[in-house]
């Protein structure tokens, strides 16, 4: 009888290990890889033994012109880098290959540079074993100590920019930088955090556990409190994959000081943003930088930023905080 309770006792870890591992099989869906350039290609090292790919755009104005550059490898060891850095957390189905373009545009758009990585099992790390959670916070480890110690980017100046699956490595840094003190090591937490599609948890995707049960993958709602950054939420209505409440819950589950005006799209989905609202798009991202992050927050004041829009009068929507996906 001992020996059968005993066994009883594992069961429900086992069903939920078991639970896990299913979702993971259906939460990581690496694509075929894509190619970039092999002398565009930086290798970084993981805690967990792996060799990930990225790559870095730089930004910079030549005779009052702007610029968004991928730099090869050695051009990336040597560059002078300043201003804001966008460390960039792609979603489930991409890699460094299918991302570029959309990285190039969000550099040159927002006046920033951009450092992109694969995750473990993604792109040109296929090889390097079958992605997972603990990997995933591993890589973007990786990719932030790059951009700190090698690159000497003070942490005020890096926002992490994590895009449905990103969102889950994005929000697990922030949370961890909050936990540093701005000092003249230039540590601290992070300039900021941009959500694109976010989920409280890949569990909560399925059904409303109400809370992170075990085996549960990227509770961001639970790191949520502990962020001190200020945080931008961006989410379409029509998301299918995504509900679009998950974004309204991780607004109120955030710190006050660090909600951020969201930008909640009316009628947008979950795989893209449609090319009529990319102007306002940008324009909302550009008002979060300027007045959060470009001058290191000093603007930001206390309350309910969530409240108001950062669009001129006739793109306003206090009430509800959405804007209209325009239709012809």
């Amino acid at each position: 009888m001992d020996k059968v309770e005993e066994t009883n006792n594992w069961l429900p870890e086992c069903k939920a290990t078991i639970m896990g591992d299913t979702v993971s099989s259906l939460l990581f869906q690496p694509p075929s890889p894509t190619k970039l350039k092999e002398e565009k290609v930086v290798w970084l090292k993981t805690t967990s033994e792996s060799r990930i790919p990225a790559f870095f755009i730089q930004y910079k104005v030549e005779g009052g012109v702007g610029h968004a550059k991928s730099l090869t490898r050695d051009e990336v060891y040597n560059a002078k880098v300043e201003g804001v850095t966008l460390l960039y957390s792609h979603a489930n189905a991409e890699d460094l290959g299918s991302i570029y373009p959309w990285c190039k545009f969000l550099s040159k758009m927002l006046r920033v540079n951009l450092l992109a990585y694969d995750y473990t099992g993604y792109g040109m790390a296929f090889e390097e074993g079958p992605p997972t959670e603990e990997d995933c916070f591993s890589d973007i480890d990786a990719a932030y100590k790059f951009l700190r110690y090698n690159l000497n980017i003070p942490a005020s100046n890096i926002v992490l920019y994590g895009r449905s699956l990103g969102s889950g490595p994005s929000c697990y840094l922030a949370s961890g930088s909050a936990s540093k003190k701005r000092d003249d090591s230039q540590d601290g937490p992070v300039g900021g955090l941009i959500l694109h599609a976010p989920f409280l948890s890949v569990y909560r995707i399925v059904i409303d556990t109400g809370c992170t049960v075990y085996g549960d993958k990227f509770p961001n709602v639970d790191f949520a409190p502990m962020i001190q950054s200020p945080v931008l939420l961006i989410h379409g209505t029509n998301d299918q994959i995504v509900p679009f409440s998950h974004s309204e819950t991780l607004y109120k589950t955030l710190p006050e000081r660090s909600r951020a005006s969201p930008l909640y799209i009316e009628g947008m989905g979950h795989n893209n943003v449609h090319s009529v609202v990319r102007p306002l798009f940008v324009e909302h991202l550009n008002d979060y930088l300027d007045e959060h992050v470009r001058n290191n927050g000093k603007s930001r004041s206390k309350g309910k930023r969530s409240q108001s829009m950062s669009y001129p009068e006739k793109h306003q929507q206090q009430t509800n905080q959405r804007v209209p996906l325009p239709s012809y």
